[in-house]
């Protein structure tokens, strides 16, 4: 039978035995490296068409210039920098210069500006501190800072010298008669009832005797006001 007799040939018959000049080699041609932008896949010969340029892109899909289209990694892939520029070297930080942490260097705004608190400044010292104990002039609050004061103000940071020790003075011995459970300092104004065991001891020496007789008789006819001794 006649046919293309030559293997190379798009349209080589391996039946026929007598070649009859119909051999074609342009139909079957094309690129054939796979990596190739223009590969065809039904091209049994190559070429010479086989390009790699126009597929080539960045392939990553996390970078910010990703081409969809590209199947060839040609090394262009780009980050954002801080301040969202691709491929950028621009950098975030707090752009105010009125903050503690003010960054002549940033190109744009983190929001991570901090200011110094009231009446402070940025290394939380006090601006104005006459007494130079620690606490803010604004901040100080005036009255008696002595504990043992019947004034005594828990809250209070700076002394005015209204501390007194009248108003919650008083007798603090329980046993005495005149007792006050509210009086902090005792001003010796106590009295004592001193009641013997012994009816009629008079002097309080643990007998009843002449000397109790006695000392009865040297007080009769006094008259006494009502008194505790």
């Amino acid at each position: 039978t006649a046919g293309c007799t030559d293997s190379t040939a798009c349209n080589y018959d391996a039946t026929a035995s007598c070649n009859d000049g119909s051999c074609d080699y342009s139909s079957c041609a094309g690129c054939t490296d796979p990596t190739a932008c223009n590969y065809n896949a039904s091209a049994t010969s190559d070429d010479g068409s086989c390009e790699f340029a126009s597929c080539a892109g960045c392939i990553d899909p996390t970078a910010c210039n990703y081409d969809s289209t590209a199947t060839i990694d040609n090394g262009s892939c780009l980050q954002l920098d801080e301040c969202g520029n691709c491929g950028g070297s621009s950098t975030a930080g707090c752009t105010d210069s009125a903050a503690c942490n003010y960054d002549a260097a940033a190109s744009c705004d983190d929001s991570s500006c901090t200011y110094a608190g009231p009446f402070v400044d940025c290394e939380g010292n006090c601006l104005n501190d006459l007494n130079d104990n620690g606490i803010c002039d604004e901040l100080e609050e005036s009255g008696c800072t002595y504990s043992w004061a019947c004034n005594y103000n828990p809250n209070a940071t700076s002394d005015d010298g209204s501390c007194e020790i009248t108003s919650c003075a008083g007798c603090t011995y329980a046993d005495a008669a005149n007792y006050d459970a509210s009086a902090i300092f005792d001003d010796g104004s106590c009295t004592f009832v001193f009641v013997s065991s012994c009816p009629g001891d008079l002097d309080f020496d643990g007998l009843v005797n002449i000397n109790d007789l006695m000392l009865f008789l040297s007080y009769y006819g006094n008259i006494c006001t009502p008194n505790v001794e």
